[in-house]
């Protein structure tokens, strides 16, 4: 796929793009830019997409939701929906100001050579929001693109949305998560160097630096997969909190004890592995909440539960055969 950062005049001559923000690319967001690919092979044009690396909301409200997925996450997804190229545009003040007509005619048109758009029911595009998908009708009659309008997507009544997916993250329902995206939810961050507390009690861990923003779900521990630098699906457990155990009164630099604010920290301990991770990529997918958060009396005491916690979480991975499943060796099972 190949992507752009600035939407100069004439990147494409002819495509069928879909727009968006396609925070999660849900199932919601794949029938949108499914329309757009689906367009595509019928006008024999280039498949695209036209999306934000940040957030509109955090320009034009002064705060943005957490994210379900960063940009290098969505850009893998419309790859594997289809798409063959994508722009990436900054929100900034000069985009902001553009009217619904002049994003279409510059950015659509004239630098992608837009012959069809695909959006959502309530997309809203141009200053102020003014754009709609009428709006977008009437300027594809005389500018020449048709419109692809995606309806709404309900699955067991509930209506796919970020916000929806939001809410199961909080609660720690993965399965809720995993029937909206329609796969289980994932975090993406390098491997940094951490306390090293996880091999001292028997458990070395990988420490995530996320991209700020990013939406944690509920602190606690969790069965999973990861994927190391985009290679093969593995099992591991998953821990997401703020590790109350070691959150103790600590020596400042002038050498008086001073509570700090304890901060969130996610890591992951990969079965069966002892390769050096420092440095590499990680996408990190929760299909479990096994327990939440807790602290314990001693290391000894949490080293026991960590230990019944790997015990159930590789019984999970194995009951779904979750890695040879998401590697294509073999059908994903429903969850237990």
């Amino acid at each position: 796929m190949e992507t752009f950062y600035e939407a100069t005049p004439g990147l494409k001559t002819k495509s069928s793009i879909a727009l968006g923000f396609f925070d999660g690319v849900h199932l919601g967001h794949q029938v949108v830019i499914g329309n757009a690919v689906k367009r595509a092979h019928e006008l024999g044009v280039a498949p695209g997409v036209v999306t934000f690396a940040d957030h509109p909301r955090t320009l034009t409200q002064g705060a943005a939701p957490l994210l379900l997925t960063v940009i290098e996450q969505r850009l893998a997804l419309f790859e594997q929906l289809g798409v063959e190229n994508a722009l990436v545009l900054s929100f900034n003040e000069q985009l902001c100001r553009l009217s619904p007509r002049e994003y279409v005619e510059n950015i659509l048109v004239g630098s992608l050579g837009a012959k069809s758009i695909s959006v959502g029911y309530n997309h809203h595009f141009g200053k102020d929001r003014e754009g709609n998908p009428t709006l977008l009708k009437e300027l594809g009659k005389e500018l020449d693109f048709d419109v692809q309008i995606a309806s709404a997507v309900f699955i067991d009544g509930i209506e796919v949305s970020s916000s929806k997916i939001r809410e199961g993250l909080v609660e720690g329902d993965m399965d809720l998560a995993k029937r909206l995206l329609s796969r289980p939810y994932a975090l993406y961050g390098q491997v940094v160097s951490g306390y090293g507390r996880g091999r001292k009690v028997g458990f070395p861990t990988a420490n995530l630096a996320l991209y700020e923003f990013q939406a944690v779900p509920r602190t606690g521990v969790y069965a999973g997969t990861v994927r190391i630098d985009k290679g093969q699906s593995l099992p591991c457990i998953i821990n997401a909190g703020y590790r109350p155990t070691f959150n103790k009164m600590q020596s400042t630099s002038a050498g008086a004890n001073e509570e700090r604010a304890p901060t969130l920290v996610v890591e992951v301990h990969i079965f069966d592995f002892a390769e050096d991770l420092y440095g590499k990529w990680l996408d990190v997918s929760f299909h479990k909440f096994l327990r939440p958060e807790q602290k314990f009396a001693d290391v000894e005491a949490l080293r026991a539960q960590i230990a019944s916690d790997c015990i159930a979480a590789q019984e999970f991975c194995a009951r779904q055969n979750l890695a040879a499943a998401e590697n294509g060796n073999a059908p994903a099972k429903a969850p237990a």
